[in-house]
């Protein structure tokens, strides 16, 4: 049976409004123990951290001289990842989870990430892929465009070669990877206004040198501007709750009164039909038998070329970058369900 252990990096959680609670909190509940390298920090990070169980704590000193592309945040995830290796090194079939201090474990995930660990490793992979959900600006819609990546390795064999690379974005020399439909909820860009602000002005600081800080911070201003996104009513992780009611006051979407679903509802799981939030679903295989004047209410998950030039919807069947997998159906629905306004109600 695969062993699951976590490692991450931290500095300034505080100050910088990271959702780092959270996301150790969501790593605790599916690995035995965390292995965290916490920079000295200048706003009671330690004090916080050392509130929360399961972790070991490894103290490092930030070099920030070394504006190399953001590579000091591989060497400081490179330095949890060799100090759980060391630790756990004679553990049989151990394997380690990263998540970075904004990203979260959904609850409803855990059992998928320890079926797929246990299918990784028995097929001879040595990474897992887990997909990715950018949130954008708030808790209520996600980022899709080419910029943003639809999966990234998460998980390690630690008695793999592999390692942290460039701006700890994800591992290599990978030699199989295995591909898993769990989602990583980023919430890199939903943050207190004032700590956000300050984040993007100095993260830009472990990349570029000071005379080349302006055209990068303009960059990223045209990025941002340009940047692609749809609305997401689905379930959060329930670590986020208190954070997300603190910053939006939302956590549940109101009921709905009625909708019409065109597709076989046996594509979808009985779990997801019984978490939306609508009083009446009326499922159907022919769209065309709906009233015209309903047809504000029909949602089609996969409409065909005809269907498409009266029904329209701005979801694609996946994100925008190339590596991007389809989404699965529940998801797909999810999405589509969400740009009618129409919520899930969380389970936890």
């Amino acid at each position: 049976m695969v062993r699951l252990f976590g490692f991450t990096l931290l500095r300034n959680g505080i100050k910088y409004d990271y959702s780092f609670r959270e996301s150790l909190g969501s790593l605790a509940s599916v690995c035995e123990k965390t292995y965290l390298a916490l920079g000295a920090s200048e706003d009671g990070t330690e004090d916080a951290v050392g509130q929360l169980g399961g972790i070991e704590i490894i103290p490092t000193v930030w070099d920030e001289k070394s504006r190399q592309g953001g590579v000091i945040l591989s060497e400081q995830t490179n330095i949890a990842l060799n100090h759980l290796r060391t630790r756990e090194k004679t553990t049989p079939e151990a394997w380690g989870f990263y998540l970075q201090a904004d990203e979260v474990l959904h609850e409803d995930d855990f059992a998928l990430i320890r079926s797929d660990l246990e299918k990784a490793h028995a097929e001879g992979a040595d990474a897992v892929a887990f997909r990715y959900l950018h949130f954008w600006q708030t808790h209520r819609q996600l980022a899709i465009n080419k910029k943003w990546y639809p999966q990234e390795i998460r998980a390690i064999k630690l008695d793999s070669a592999l390692e942290s690379w460039g701006d700890a974005q994800g591992f290599r020399p990978a030699q199989k990877i295995f591909y898993s439909d769990a989602r990583i909820f980023h919430y890199g860009h939903v943050r207190e206004a004032e700590s956000y602000k300050i984040k993007k002005q100095d993260i830009l600081k472990l990349y570029h040198s000071d005379s080349r800080l302006p055209k990068y911070q303009k960059r990223e201003k045209r990025f941002d501007a340009i940047t692609e996104v749809i609305a997401y009513l689905g379930t959060h992780p329930k670590f986020m709750k208190e954070r997300i009611i603190r910053l939006e006051n939302f956590w549940i979407p109101e009921k709905q009164s009625r909708i019409f679903i065109a597709a076989n509802p046996a594509l979808f799981s009985s779990k997801l039909v019984s978490q939306i939030l609508v009083e009446q679903i009326e499922w159907c295989s022919n769209p065309w038998k709906i009233p015209l004047k309903e047809w504000s209410k029909v949602i089609i998950p996969f409409p065909s070329r005809l269907q498409k030039v009266f029904y329209s919807s701005r979801i694609p069947l996946k994100m925008r970058s190339k590596l991007a997998l389809p989404w699965p159906p529940d998801f797909l629905l999810t999405l589509k369900l969400s740009e009618k306004g129409i919520g899930l109600l969380p389970l936890h």
